[in-house]
């Protein structure tokens, strides 16, 4: 357990540190924290959903940070996390201290050293991906991030504000909901609708996250009846059930009401605490604007 430690699951750690570190320096920088806690939930957000396409469905890499390592997807997973928070914090930097363009550069060419780095230590490994596509994509990650930042389109339209929400959802729902009643035993995933096991496991989290957060966001915003929108969490425990039925998931015997109370009051929490970050963010840019 020590030499697994100290030889795979270290080296993610200090990611952690380095992620850490990041956000810390932004958050005392910036002049609007709640601002930076939005826009990291959803940046996070789009690197997961990018990433679950490459990783679970095109095989890109793997990761073996070694912290789960009773159960390799969940490990991947892991790995996975550490490194979207690691190159969001980095974005989350560079926009909040306006950094200069070839900092996109310097920064994709300190990932791609680590990359290597972990290949080296073989804590990590690449199928058909390249180093390259990760500084290439980074670079664009940083320039979409400082200008979602910069212009504040998260609050241009309603649209684009709930689009975005839906990121910041994953975000919070995923690791520390879904995830944990996967990781108890509680809720356990059937890996055989497709060919593969990860892609399984990745498409039935997409599909919950989804449908989940799109109702709850219905539910939350929509002007209609408190009977309509009963109606609606109703139908996601009947969809829940339907589901677990039909052995898309299994949930543990006497858990099943626990489980999908938890997951769709947890996701309607979320919905409320990423608008609240948004709406006090809104308001208090526009007194700055006075």
């Amino acid at each position: 357990m020590a030499s697994t430690f100290w030889n795979y699951t270290i080296w993610y750690i200090l990611l952690g540190v380095f992620s850490v570190t990041q956000i810390f320096i932004a958050l005392k920088r910036a002049k609007n924290r709640k601002h930076v806690i939005a826009l990291f939930l959803i940046i996070a957000g789009m690197t997961f959903s990018f990433e679950a396409i490459i990783y679970l469905f095109l095989k890109a890499y793997n990761y073996y940070p070694m912290i789960i390592p009773h159960s390799p997807i969940d490990d991947g997973l892991a790995g996975n996390l550490f490194s979207q928070f690691s190159v969001t914090s980095s974005a989350i930097f560079i926009s909040v201290l306006n950094l200069k363009y070839y900092w996109f550069f310097i920064f994709s060419l300190i990932y791609g050293i680590i990359e290597e780095l972990f290949l080296r230590l073989g804590i990590y490994s690449q199928n058909w991906y390249q180093t390259w596509m990760t500084m290439t994509g980074l670079i664009f990650l940083f320039w979409l991030t400082k200008r979602i930042y910069s212009r504040r389109l998260i609050y241009v339209s309603s649209f684009w504000r709930y689009f975005f929400m839906i990121f910041g959802l994953y975000t919070l729902h995923m690791p520390t909901i879904l995830w944990t009643f996967i990781l108890s035993g509680i809720l356990v995933l059937n890996t055989k609708i497709l060919p593969d096991a990860m892609s399984s496991y990745g498409l039935i989290c997409i599909l919950n996250l989804t449908l989940i957060s799109i109702t709850c966001m219905v539910i939350y915003f929509s002007k209609l009846k408190w009977s309509w929108k009963s109606i609606l969490a109703l139908a996601l425990y009947g969809m829940l059930y339907l589901a677990h039925r039909l052995t898309i998931f299994d949930v543990k015997d006497g858990f099943f009401l626990i489980f999908a109370t938890i997951n769709i009051i947890g996701m309607y929490l979320d919905v409320f605490i990423l608008d609240r970050l948004i709406v006090k963010t809104e308001q208090q840019n526009n007194l700055n604007e006075i």
